[in-house]
């Protein structure tokens, strides 16, 4: 049958695109669905730049698919032959009680991951623009670094393709079903496929007309980011080499993270709350205006940290997090139905882990095992 596949990936975010990059070289008959255009942004996965950090305070066990995922962002950007990842390296800030300084310290101790421990007086002799508080500590991770996200994301794209990959932008699945020993998929324009397997990735959509079996696993949130411009005569310190990726936990528990412009199509500094900010959402919500309120609240707590920033944010725009119970991932085979894959929740962190999650997915698709297990993000601790 024309409209028959080896594996389908539905929604080609970054961890679908991964999933659809890393499946394509593995069978002969691949597509991907995606609902919008080759960019856009309705998801999670827009914009110019991520961070990548392996000191991963959040615990030890995402090292695994870390280190995976670090090895895959490398190909990539050596296959491609474009950058695609800029070493800024990285530094964890906060007080003497902070979760991000000692998660950071025992997961880099745990996995032999290069680092040091600061005072605030060698962070700021280290990094100018930072005007970190007395009795702070920074945790230096010299091999963070931060990915040009929607560039990564199409490249991932066209290496499919150069695979064999097809790709039907503008359409969206809104049926799913067994079909015999395949799964039938009807979408909004009236096509029919089937496959022998199929990859969801469908963020914050993936429980309607998908997977409703996740709906009360997830629970999609806007949340927005900001870009401050650097004051007249200090460009420089905020500048890709200059200025790192970062993390900083305020005493008051707010955790803020931001990395240098990358690209010069991004119209400054990115920053906002991970942990802050975030209104309850549907995906039909995108794009509305950030309130006000989140931007006076931000902006005090840049002027502190960055005082050569501008105060007010000169951009402000909303994104998607998709959050789990736990804040963790959910990846794994529906229990609905048979034959399917899903990767879902990423929670505000999961970009940077994309390429690990898509090709295990895409092992799992084939009958493989994936290279790091996936059992601490299975979906059945919520069951």
């Amino acid at each position: 049958m024309r409209n028959t596949y080896d594996v389908i990936v539905i929604g080609l975010g970054i961890t679908g695109a991964a999933a659809l990059w890393r499946v394509a070289a593995k069978c002969t008959r691949t597509l991907g669905i995606e609902a919008s255009g080759p960019t856009h942004s309705y998801g999670s996965s827009h914009g110019n730049s991520r961070i990548f950090r392996r000191a991963y305070w959040e615990g030890g066990h995402y090292l695994p698919l870390l280190n995976q995922s670090d090895l895959l962002w490398n190909e990539l950007e050596q296959a491609t032959q474009k950058k695609l990842l800029f070493r800024t390296g990285g530094i964890f800030v906060g007080p003497q009680s902070s979760h991000v300084v000692a998660g950071s310290i025992e997961t880099a101790r745990g996995g032999g991951i290069e680092h040091a421990v600061w005072s605030e007086v060698k962070t700021r002799s280290h990094f100018a623009a930072f005007n970190v508080p007395t009795g702070s500590r920074t945790v230096f991770e010299p091999g963070a670094y931060a990915i040009s996200a929607c560039e990564a994301r199409l490249e991932m794209l066209n290496e499919a393709v150069r695979q064999g990959a097809i790709i039907e932008f503008g359409d969206s699945v809104v049926d799913m079903g067994p079909h015999g020993s395949k799964i039938r998929l009807r979408t909004r324009n009236g096509q029919t496929h089937f496959a022998k397997k199929v990859i969801v990735t469908a963020g914050p959509w993936i429980a309607i007309h998908l997977l409703p079996e996740l709906e009360s696993c997830i629970e999609p949130r806007q949340i927005p980011v900001f870009w401050f411009k650097p004051k007249k005569g200090f460009e420089h310190l905020f500048s890709s080499d200059q200025f790192p990726i970062f993390l900083y936990e305020h005493q008051n528990g707010a955790l803020l993270y931001g990395l240098p412009s990358i690209l010069s199509n991004e119209p400054g500094v990115k920053i906002g709350f991970h942990n802050r900010q975030q209104t309850p959402a549907t995906p039909e919500w995108a794009n509305i205006p950030v309130q006000k309120i989140y931007l006076e609240e931000i902006s005090e707590v840049v002027s502190d940290l960055f005082p050569k920033l501008e105060r007010s944010p000169i951009y402000a725009k909303n994104c998607f997090y998709t959050l789990s119970p736990d804040d963790s991932f959910l990846i794994g085979e529906s229990r609905a139905l048979r034959s399917t894959y899903f990767a879902s929740a990423c929670s505000g962190h999961g970009f940077k882990f994309a390429p690990a999650i898509g090709d295990a997915l895409a092992s799992m698709a084939v009958g493989q095992q994936p290279h790091v297990s996936l059992a601490a993000f299975s979906a059945e601790r919520f069951y």
